[in-house]
């Protein structure tokens, strides 16, 4: 016999309830508007892939260089 349990909060509470990374946390305080505006460029050229977006370049940039790592494929991993 099987006893359905209702949820006691949402996954998105959940999320909330987690404690942020140190990571997260400078990413947080940080204001990346002028920066993202002026690395972003216009979709003119259409040819070749899809590129990344800007801000999770941008932040993944910052956890390299906080997490001291030397080279993309430590990123990766």
């Amino acid at each position: 016999m099987n006893i359905r349990q209702r949820c006691i909060f949402s996954f998105e509470d959940a999320m909330k309830m987690q404690p942020k990374s140190r990571i997260e946390k400078i990413i947080d305080t940080l204001d990346f508007k002028p920066v993202i505006a002026k690395l972003h460029q216009p979709d003119g050229n259409k040819r070749g892939p899809k590129p990344y977006p800007t801000c999770a370049m941008l932040n993944a940039l910052i956890a390299m260089r906080l997490e001291n790592m030397n080279t993309f494929t430590q990123l990766v991993e």
